[in-house]
């Protein structure tokens, strides 16, 4: 597994390119699970600012 940091404009690529699986919201942030063709399995959490991380889990 790993953790990447990203800003707004990487977070916003990589949900337009993947496939929903669930999304949370919470007033601090929101966590969005996605299934992206070429990177498979990531979980997205972004904060109120737009930056995030990104975690990439194994299959």
């Amino acid at each position: 597994m790993r953790t990447i940091e990203a800003e707004s404009q990487v977070l916003r690529d990589l949900r337009e390119e993947s496939a929903l699986v669930t999304a949370r919201s919470h007033p601090d942030f929101t966590v969005w699970a996605v299934r992206h063709p070429t990177l498979g399995k990531l979980v997205i959490v972004e904060g109120r600012d737009g930056s995030g991380i990104v975690v990439e889990t194994e299959e």
